[in-house]
């Protein structure tokens, strides 16, 4: 059906016929079975403008992907554009601004900025792209200072549906700006980004590591902690267990732990007072302080980055209470399916610079991500049932929506957004994609 198009690309196109099929359609969360109908590995703009132009008139869907990260079934059936080859990375310390290709990862960025005294908004790892995460939505280190992801972009070229490539801001389209800034791909296949740069003399993170026999005690002075923080300071929590893995040192193999880390992109004397508060809860096994480069936020809590199975879970809160620190406990503080349970801290109160569906000041003060790694196919389910069970343990204290940064592979656009917001986004796609030609990895319902 698609062979046609391989004759008008740079680039690669990839059907299932072809030898390196199963990992060509695969996202990096292998535990999503995506079964598009054929990907195209773009060299440039004019391939995506080429693949959008072709399946619009024969009344295929299209879909980008960078790294996969948004791996999803709901990119099933269609042509699934990967952009990992648009990997240019332009910066100008001076106004304060990067410009990046589709491809390139919150890694190449931060490495891009050592030096600067500048940073980015990289999330928990350095493998998400920039587009995917800004688009989102996007939760960063960073977000309290200086808000999130989705708020940080200024401006974008992207291939809207009907083949046509443009180069969109809130001068020229302000209405598909907002869309953008947390509506997903839905819109445009995005093809490069203008996103916000901010100051960042003096990054310094800590970490504490204390027994999980002390994870109450830890999780309560870690709530006062976050209340004590200045806008500056990130503070993020976790319950996790490590597995008997051989690759695993041995002061942590088989071992279950609470950790805090912390984070600030200036005035490192500010993580005193908090990590002081934190580390009198217990006996800490680790308790380390450092600089860091721009390069080395998005590898501070150790993300794994090679292609793996897991499933994951959100919610939100506004105040870690002992009854909310008991089920966390309960669900997550010995082993069993669910690997990590993590609480970040997200609320600074800072208004969004830039008007978007997800641009927001987070709803909710805090945020619980539970992931779980699915190690052989017979355990999804049984994991998705452990991760569900816990996301209604907690929907007493859950407190306000959030963008599709923090959803589960089952979860649609109607978890995050109002009627109002979903009707507005529904006219605009009908606007730019009035043939509902792009899919993105969380469609409109």
């Amino acid at each position: 059906m698609v062979e046609e198009l391989r004759q008008v690309l740079s680039g690669r196109l990839l059907t299932p016929a072809a030898a390196d099929w199963e990992q060509a359609r695969r996202g990096w969360n292998l535990s999503v079975d995506q079964r598009p109908l054929a990907v195209v590995e773009a060299a440039g703009p004019s391939d995506i403008e080429q693949t959008v132009a072709y399946a619009g008139a024969r009344g295929l869907k299209v879909a980008a992907q960078a790294g996969g990260h948004g791996a999803t079934p709901a990119l099933d059936g269609t042509i699934v554009v990967r952009t990992g080859a648009l990997d240019e990375i332009w910066v100008d310390s001076q106004a304060r601004v990067a410009r990046v290709g589709a491809g390139v990862r919150w890694g190449s960025v931060q490495t891009a900025l050592d030096g600067t005294g500048l940073t980015g908004l990289p999330g928990s790892t350095g493998n998400i792209s920039v587009v995917g995460f800004c688009t989102s939505g996007g939760f960063s280190w960073f977000t309290r200072p200086y808000g999130s992801g989705a708020a940080s972009l200024r401006a974008a070229e992207l291939v809207d549906g009907a083949g046509a490539r443009r180069w969109i801001d809130d001068a020229t389209d302000p209405d598909l700006m907002w869309a953008l800034r947390g509506g997903g791909g839905n819109f445009g296949v995005v093809t490069s980004v203008e996103v916000d740069l901010h100051p960042a003399p003096a990054i310094t993170s800590a970490r504490l590591m204390f027994p999980i026999g002390q994870a109450a005690a830890v999780l309560t002075a870690y709530a006062k902690a976050t209340q004590e923080a200045a806008e500056q300071v990130t503070l993020w929590a976790y319950l996790i267990h490590y597995p008997h893995s051989p690759d695993l040192p041995d002061d942590v193999r088989g071992k279950s732990f609470c950790v805090v880390d912390a984070m600030t992109p200036y005035r490192p004397e500010a993580l005193e007072g908090v990590l002081s508060t934190i580390r009198a809860a217990g006996t800490p096994v680790t308790d380390t302080i450092q600089s860091l480069r721009p390069s080395g936020v998005g590898e501070m809590n150790s993300v794994p980055a090679p292609p793996q199975a897991l499933s994951l879970i959100t919610s939100t809160f506004d105040e870690l209470t002992p009854d909310l620190i008991d089920t966390l406990l309960e669900y997550g503080g010995k082993p069993s399916l669910i690997f990590q349970v993590q609480i970040r801290h997200l609320r600074a109160g800072a208004e969004a610079n830039r008007p978007g569906v997800g641009a927001a000041d987070p709803a909710a003060q805090y945020m619980v991500l539970a992931v779980s790694i699915v190690p052989v196919p017979e355990l999804q389910q049984p994991v998705e049932s452990a991760l569900r069970a816990l996301q209604e343990a907690l929907s007493p204290w859950r407190a306000g929506r959030m963008p599709p940064t923090g959803l589960s592979a089952w979860n649609t656009l109607r978890d995050c957004y109002g009627g109002p917001d979903l009707a507005r986004l529904r006219e605009i796609k009908q606007r730019v994609d009035p043939h509902g030609t792009l899919v993105g990895n969380f469609p409109i319902p």
